[in-house]
């Protein structure tokens, strides 16, 4: 692992209670409004621009955990158990952040944006329901557990920018709420967290002498 101070969980919490605190408030927010003033169809550049960004999350979530994992295998100190057990624990946070994604889809069965107000243009493909987010699920289950194992500023702010751009295009294409970006945040970094402060860093991490 890339040396530097383990991220406190005392952070986590107050990064966990903003986003919840900004859950609260969206619902009384003109969210529709926001997404139709916004929203520019024939704006084609910032259009591919955010699908581009928006399709980025199968590459990108998985694809660096990948790349840290393999260039591991390179090196010739210790440590390739644990980087492999990290790509796990990433797999894993995903994963799970997913299927709670898609039972709370099922779940709630809400209706997209542009299926509720013809402002509102289709700008992008969307699986089932709208609430939550999967793709913001997913990005900020992989940039948060990706923070975690390399607590770093070159770690952290190039992933969550990048987690962040993900649920931004998934607002500007019609396809999401920010209530339902917020959601799939909490969920993607709250099941991430507890993966890693109650299994991995219990279980995984060497203990200190």
């Amino acid at each position: 692992m890339l040396p530097g101070q383990p991220v406190k969980l005392s952070t986590i919490f107050i990064y966990l209670c903003g986003i919840l605190i900004c859950i609260g408030i969206a619902p009384s927010l003109p969210q529709l409004d926001f997404i139709a003033a916004w929203q520019d169809p024939g704006a084609t550049r910032t259009v591919s621009f955010f699908q581009f960004i928006s399709d980025s999350i199968s590459y990108i979530s998985f694809g660096i955990p990948v790349a840290v994992t393999i260039a591991m295998e390179f090196r010739r100190e210790s440590g390739k158990k644990q980087s492999r057990l990290s790509l796990l624990y990433i797999i894993l946070s995903i994963a799970v952040a997913g299927l709670i994604s898609y039972v709370m889809k099922k779940t709630f069965s809400e209706p997209r944006p542009y299926e509720i107000d013809s402002r509102i243009a289709q700008l992008s493909v969307g699986g089932g329901y709208s609430l939550p987010s999967g793709h913001t699920t997913e990005a900020f289950a992989s940039a948060m557990a990706l923070t975690l194992l390399y607590p770093r500023w070159f770690v952290f702010v190039p992933v969550f920018f990048w987690a962040s751009l993900v649920a931004t295009s998934r607002i500007y294409l019609g396809v999401h709420y920010p209530f339902d970006i917020l959601v799939g945040m909490f969920i993607g970094s709250s099941v991430s967290s507890a993966g890693y402060y109650f299994v991995f860093a219990k279980y995984v991490l060497p203990k200190k002498s």
